[in-house]
């Protein structure tokens, strides 16, 4: 049942208000990153210097952490074990349409690390699936958890969404032209021209009904109403673990020791001012005083001439010290991200101890959004089913590395299912590196197989298309070695008294076709066809048992001076040649002797 604008107006005020402690930490966050830390602790910063002059360790911790958590996951539809050809086709075509929406809304161009920053900043990520109809497709935008209240039911389904913010009016008449007289109507006053830089309260409620915009400030003045055409609420939500029910950020904590850090260097500033700008103490008998630079001072007792002195007590410095380290524990950053690692602990071990809370922070984060966008892409499925069923529609993108063209129509291609997965993979929370070196060494002892390591790399790849790239390869490389085998076969071929031009021949004809441009398969096969024998000409080549010589007489068989056979093993010494490990290794050996 859908609800009135009184209805909907005091449920979101009364959401504000169980949200306060929540709102209020993000401002406070959401400053001090920014660097108005007057804002947070009035009259903390002094008139000369308003912003803090040491590093913010937030904001660069964040950033850091939002780039390395923001890698795009591995998108895929297949679901089970597909045995038939129509399943791996259907699930196919969907991962390519999955693709394609994640590409087009922007998450992989950097939205995807703002949306870790929300995780990490916030404790929480929200994906909203809104219609583009130009496109005629959904599209995944991140939206900003400040003045977010999403209400849940005890399922942990979303039954409402409110979002509140703050917009210039000249850019909210933009969008909505009808507001132009209302907005200027507001200004007290014959003076109009002041109402385009007032800021105007807005505010948007969604539930399964309805999707609702209002202005609460201006007389609660709707905006724009209308009935929710998928019947239910388009937003995906992830929110960081934590100890009760309320959604907090990582560095709620934090911040006051990043102002306490921040105060502490204005106050050591502060003294090293005074200390320069110290009065000078001179002795009694100074009856003129000069200054500036070559300054002159007259008087019998130089030694008496100083500054009153402003001694910094050495537990400045360690209070400094402490709260540097305080800060790095508060925000779980070590400082080997920045570089600053001591030499003495620069073993596999020590850094592994230092990265090992930055590794889990991460490995977290991404197992969060990695659901959230799950449940964005299945709501991607849904709204692309059920507003544009019989559109045939033709998308391009990449998936797994290789670029692909695709046309399909929802009604058919989606049909209702609207599953997907989103993982992150071994890698998850590990540098590439790291990451390398642990899939070797489940590698090395055959705990996974190549193509789990293939796909668990840390670089986009097309698994399939690169095994088969190796493969050729490999058949590639075995047909050189062959090549080469047999180029050095020749000479014996010659003592044997077979003729070597040939297979001189063969050789010099697969360099001339690889001079052309031809493959080296292409070259070995056009080379070693054989050629057609005349009709009436027996089979066989020269020097070969039974085969007609070059004067046509029979060839007596070669080997040995004189025809003879050479002398070949027993089973008994082919058998000796078999090692203990099951490998086999037969070897014979012709011993020729002739008379001197």
């Amino acid at each position: 049942m859908a609800k009135t604008l009184e209805q909907i107006a005091m449920q979101v005020e009364s959401l504000r208000r169980a949200s306060a402690d929540r709102d209020q930490r993000y401002n406070d966050v959401h400053d001090v990153r920014s660097g108005d830390v007057d804002t947070v602790i009035p009259g903390s910063m002094p008139d000369a210097w308003p912003k803090p002059i040491v590093a913010n360790l937030i904001d660069t911790t964040a950033r850091d952490t939002a780039e390395v958590m923001g890698a795009m996951p591995s998108i895929n539809c297949t679901t089970g074990i597909q045995t038939t050809e129509k399943a791996k086709k259907f699930s196919g075509k969907k991962t390519k349409v999955a693709n394609h929406y994640v590409q087009q809304s922007g998450l992989g161009a950097g939205r995807q690390v703002v949306a870790a920053d929300h995780w990490i900043m916030y404790g929480m990520t929200i994906y909203c699936i809104e219609p583009d109809f130009k496109e005629k497709r959904p599209h995944i935008r991140v939206e900003n958890p400040m003045g977010v209240y999403p209400e849940f039911d005890i399922f942990g389904r979303l039954k409402s969404y409110s979002k509140v913010w703050r917009e210039e009016a000249i850019h909210l008449a933009a969008k909505f032209p009808q507001l132009i007289r209302i907005l200027q109507g507001d200004v007290n006053g014959s003076d109009k021209s002041g109402w385009a830089e007032r800021e105007i309260e807005v505010v948007k409620y969604c539930d399964a009904d309805q999707i609702v915009m209002y202005l609460p400030k201006l007389g609660g003045q709707l905006v724009s109403a209308m009935p929710n055409p998928m019947g239910k609420v388009m937003v995906a939500i992830g929110t960081r673990p934590g100890y009760d029910k309320e959604v907090r950020g990582a560095y709620d904590d934090a911040i006051w020791v990043q102002l306490a850090k921040a105060r502490m260097a204005l106050l050591g500033l502060e003294a090293t001012e005074k200390t320069v700008r110290a009065p000078l103490a001179v002795p009694r008998d100074v009856q003129k005083m000069t200054f500036g630079d070559d300054a002159i001072i007259r008087t019998d007792s130089p030694d008496k001439i100083r500054r009153v002195g402003i001694d910094i007590p050495t537990a400045a410095f360690q209070e400094g010290q402490m709260l540097e380290q305080e800060l790095r524990v508060g925000t779980r950053t070590p400082e080997a991200r920045s570089g600053n690692v001591d030499a003495s602990i620069i073993t596999g071990r020590g850094v592994q101890a230092l990265m090992g809370g930055f590794n889990t922070v991460v490995t977290t984060g991404q197992t969060v959004l990695s659901k959230a966008l799950e449940a964005a892409i299945g709501l991607c499925f849904e709204m692309d089913e059920k507003l544009w069923p019989n559109e045939k529609k033709t998308i391009r993108g990449t998936v797994q590395g290789s670029p692909f063209t695709e046309s399909y129509v929802p009604g058919t291609d989606i049909a209702g299912d609207y599953t997907v997965d989103v993982t992150y993979g071994f890698a998850a929370g590990q540098d590439p590196a790291r990451a390398i070196v642990g899939l070797l060494q489940l590698r090395g002892d055959q705990l996974i197989s190549r193509d789990f390591f293939q796909r668990q790399l840390p670089m986009d790849i097309d698994v399939v298309q690169m095994q088969q790239q190796i493969d050729n390869e490999q058949i590639t490389d075995a047909a050189k070695q062959g090549l080469m085998g047999f180029a050095q076969a020749i000479p014996q071929m010659a003592l044997q008294g077979q003729d070597p031009l040939d297979g001189m021949q063969k050789i010099v004809k697969v360099l001339e076709l690889r001079e052309k441009g031809n493959s080296f398969s292409e070259a070995m096969l056009k080379a070693f066809t054989p050629k057609e024998a005349p009709q009436g000409a027996s089979p066989g080549l020269p020097g070969m048992p039974g085969a007609p010589g070059p004067g046509g007489a029979p060839q007596a068989p070669t080997g040995a001076p004189g025809g003879q056979q050479p002398q070949g093993m027993d089973l008994m010494s082919l058998l000796s040649g078999l090692s203990g490990n099951g490998e086999a290794k037969m070897s014979a050996r012709t011993q020729r002797q002739s008379p001197i």
